[in-house]
């Protein structure tokens, strides 16, 4: 369902709007989740996991919004300026130098080619070219700032989104006195719930050193792709330099957003309590990355087809590259490219392949796993019930065995 970026200017109204999302892979996402993460916060077992989950969502989607509109945009200017030092302003509108950050990759592996990158955009930089040293200089600068920018964006995104976890448990700790997985404070008392948590808590700073490790890693790969550009060979980066691109030059790509998104599950995991909230973790975790990078092509591509089918539109991209997925699974085209009927279709198919996504995570993934975790504490507690019961009894018959002997 991902498409390029193109002017939606002339596609007014749903279409428009739907073309919009569609294309960008950051606000895509952030309305799944929101649209996903409303019932999952419904549907918490309990008041505190129920404020759990609103901060894990709320700050999720605020995340996904102000990182790209608000935080990006300054972030782009400030590198543009004391980094590629190419410009004196932050307001792109009175300098079209700031536009530079949008240059794809693939322009930025010779200086001979940035000038046509730089007109893709509307900026014409031969004087820019001949007061900063030349093409090649100039490139170098706008590697420099664009790396730059998605290390930063790297460490915000997955560092702050993946340390809601650990928020939630100091949070939850400091109001409750609880520990353990909050979805089962309903369900057992405070001590069958700290005693699940007790190994978990004992190893929490390991936990988190490896998660804030992995960011670390995620911070410092640019490195590794600047590298990459300024070599003078053919390398793998060079190659898939364009996957590391912004739309609208503020948007993640897909494969960019994948590798954040396994840092923010990464720490959502590592903050786990017990075995119980691991396994539940993983499983929404799971779901939500294959529904999203795949799941929705999966339902797109299965609605295009029995559209096509039945429907008589034509809403597959038959002419899309025969790799081994596409034949499996053949593309929707971009809305964009479909004709008038077709577009009011594939339309609908955008908005009922979420819908089916929202129902599956949303409603479906949180009953049974509320099943699973209600499974797990009643063992538990049973087996904490028969212990003290055992003891119980020991207790009073030694107490009379000691007496009888006594006597």
């Amino acid at each position: 369902m991902l498409a390029s970026v193109n002017n939606t200017a002339n596609f007014k109204g749903l279409t428009g709007l739907t073309m919009y999302i569609d294309e960008r892979i950051m606000l895509n996402k952030a309305i799944l989740d929101a649209s996903v993460d409303v019932p999952v916060v419904i549907n918490a077992n309990n008041p505190t996991e129920r404020r759990e989950r609103f901060n894990r969502a709320g700050i999720a989607w605020v995340i996904a919004f102000a990182s790209p509109y608000l935080t990006l945009p300054l972030t782009n200017r400030l590198a543009m300026k004391h980094i590629a030092k190419l410009t004196k302003s932050y307001s792109a509108k009175t300098d079209p130098v700031n536009k530079l950050i949008k240059i794809s990759n693939k322009h930025l592996q010779k200086g001979a080619d940035i000038e046509t990158g730089a007109k893709e955009l509307g900026v014409n930089i031969s004087e820019l070219i001949k007061t900063n040293g030349g093409a090649e200089k100039v490139r170098q600068k706008l590697v420099n700032a664009k790396n730059s920018v998605l290390a930063f964006d790297m460490a915000f995104t997955a560092g702050t989104v993946g340390s809601i976890g650990f928020y939630n448990n100091w949070k939850t700790k400091k109001k409750t006195g609880r520990d353990g997985f909050s979805a089962e404070f309903s369900m057992a008392g405070k001590e069958v719930t700290d005693k699940r948590a007790e190994k978990f808590r004992q190893n929490e700073g390991r936990r988190k050193a490896l998660f804030y490790s992995f960011v670390a890693l995620l911070t410092a790969m640019p490195l590794a792709i600047k590298k990459g550009l300024n070599a003078d060979s053919a390398n793998i980066i060079k190659k898939y330099a364009h996957w590391f691109d912004y739309d609208d030059g503020i948007l993640m790509k897909r494969f960019p957003l994948f590798l954040a998104a396994c840092g923010f599950y990464l720490g959502v995991g590592l903050a786990s309590r017990n075995e119980t909230e691991v396994r539940d973790n993983l499983i929404r975790s799971a779901f939500g990355m294959v529904a999203f990078f795949g799941g929705d092509q999966i339902i797109g591509s299965a609605l295009g087809k029995a559209s096509d089918s039945f429907l008589k539109t034509q809403l597959l991209d038959n002419n899309c590259k025969k790799t081994f997925l596409n034949k499996i699974m053949p593309p929707v085209k971009d809305i964009r490219d479909m004709d008038a009927r077709s577009k009011k279709f594939g339309v609908g198919a955008f908005w009922l392949n979420l819908a089916i996504l929202f129902g599956i995570l949303g409603n479906g993934m949180p009953y049974v796993l509320n099943k699973i975790i209600k499974k797990d504490v009643e063992k538990d507690a049973a087996k904490a019930v028969t212990s003290e019961d055992f003891l119980l009894y020991n207790d009073i018959h030694g107490k009379n065995l000691r007496s009888r002997l006594q006597n």
